[in-house]
């Protein structure tokens, strides 16, 4: 049975919200998502198995340095020395995000005990393209397969 207690934790809302959110801040929502789901995923872990807080601070920085260089970057010329700022700082950024979804992902694959081909398990492949838009359509995949999964327990009224 899947850990419900992480998955309920880790349960957000629709994947398109997290994507609309995440485009219309420059991805500053999905540095936040990861913290969010980091704290949750970093309960269920051994103390030396946690996402790193630094690379939690470090994504968060990085998103936000990210957002300015781009606000930055609308304002100059394709030649200023921003531009490539911008672009280098983007793809920091991309990479910090890449490297969370892995952890987050290893986390995930060992605290549901998922190996490959199961339901339960978090692949690479998906991972890697799609961070963290494939982390939050795998969890609610999971909390609904686990919803239906686990019997209801009915309990008698007060009143019979």
């Amino acid at each position: 049975m899947m850990n419900v207690k992480l998955l309920s934790d880790l349960k957000y809302g629709p994947t398109v919200k997290l994507f609309v959110l995440g485009v219309v801040t420059y991805a500053v929502y999905f540095a936040h998502y990861m913290k969010r789901q980091t704290a949750f995923i970093n309960q269920h872990c051994e103390p030396e198995e946690r996402i790193s807080e630094g690379l939690i601070t470090f994504i968060m920085v990085i998103s936000y340095l990210s957002l300015g260089l781009f606000i930055a970057y609308l304002f100059v010329d394709e030649t200023h020395p921003i531009a490539a700022l911008s672009g280098l700082v983007d793809f920091v950024n991309n990479v910090a995000f890449i490297v969370w979804g892995f952890k987050a992902r290893k986390r995930m694959n060992q605290l549901l005990a998922s190996e490959a081909g199961e339901t339960g398990w978090f692949h690479g492949l998906w991972t890697f393209i799609f961070t963290p838009l494939y982390f939050n359509f795998k969890v609610n995949q999971l909390s609904e397969i686990d919803a239906i999964d686990t019997p209801v327990s009915i309990e008698p009224s007060a009143a019979e």
